[in-house]
């Protein structure tokens, strides 16, 4: 099984908790992010190099 990692905090998301998943805009590497970071706008960066809210 897979382990998801939130792109903002770099801590791994227990899959019983909610997160949202999606391709990068730039790359279409897919980003994932805990419910913590999506509520208070942390940034991510992805491996591209693409910075987002």
């Amino acid at each position: 099984m897979n382990k998801i990692t939130c792109q903002s905090c770099k801590q791994e998301i227990p899959l019983i908790e909610t997160y949202v998943q999606f391709p990068c805009p730039e790359c279409e590497e897919l980003i994932a992010r805990c419910e913590k970071c999506r509520t208070f706008g942390h940034t991510y960066v992805c491996e591209c190099g693409f910075e987002g809210p």
